[in-house]
């Protein structure tokens, strides 16, 4: 499934392309899946759907909308074939066996023409640094991924340094999305997939990912395993997650 080039390519520059996970009937499946989350949104009262780029009181169309842990309402998400081959890449490239490992998924969806960028950023800043997690993201596009409509973009070997400073997009505490300054945006490097392809990337690694400038719509799922949380004794702070 993978072989020591993605193994290398992951250690060494925090990210790592991945062959087709997906077939063409399991896709199709996971599409109709994506869409009927989509679509029954309203019906959502726990917080699972919102904007990632913008203020949830807004009346204007999302322009990034999310939906976390999916899993929650398509139970069968978790008995797929997707799911189980991403978790055994999971527990090869962290070294930690499957059945310890944590997880959940996400759906993130870029409409066509107005899709908005996901702003660089490190999952790992939205975490709390009490706690350290090892942990990846495998992050599957339904749709082809190409520059124009938001593929993922990453700076190679970033992830070996700090957790960088962040703030929320717009600097508004009223949206949840978060963006780093200390990225140089032209040390990007594309990865543009097609449908069903992947790519895997470690929690501390800068990524990007453009609008969608098409009038295909960009469906990407994805999904994060994490192993066990480890205290940290003297945790940095990381003011863009203090609450008043």
């Amino acid at each position: 499934m993978i072989d020591e080039e993605h193994r290398a390519a992951f250690q060494a520059d925090g990210f790592a392309s991945l062959p087709r996970l997906v077939d063409d009937t399991e896709l199709e499946w996971l599409r109709g899946v994506y869409d009927r989350l989509f679509s029954e949104h309203a019906d959502f009262t726990t917080g699972d759907y919102f904007d990632i780029a913008g203020r949830q009181d807004s009346d204007r169309p999302a322009r990034l909308p999310q939906i976390v842990r999916p899993e929650k309402f398509v139970p069968e998400l978790v008995e797929s074939a997707h799911f189980q081959r991403c978790r055994a890449i999971a527990a090869q490239l962290l070294d930690i066996p499957e059945d310890e490992l944590d997880f959940y998924g996400h759906a993130i969806l870029k409409p066509p023409n107005y899709g908005a960028a996901t702003p660089w950023h490190q999952d790992e800043g939205y975490m709390d640094p009490r706690w350290r997690r090892r942990g990846l993201s495998i992050w599957t596009p339904l749709d082809e991924a190409t520059v124009d409509s938001g593929c993922l973009h990453y700076v190679p070997g970033a992830h070996l340094g700090p957790v960088l400073p962040h703030r929320h997009i717009d600097d508004d505490d009223r949206i949840r999305g978060l963006v780093t300054d200390a990225v140089d945006p032209a040390a990007g490097v594309p990865v543009p997939l097609a449908s069903g392809e992947a790519v895997v990337h470690a929690l501390r690694a800068p990524h990007y990912a453009g609008p969608n400038l098409t009038d295909q719509t960009r469906r990407a799922y994805v999904l994060v395993f994490m192993g066990a949380a480890e205290e940290v004794a003297d945790p940095e702070p990381r003011p863009w997650l203090d609450k008043d």
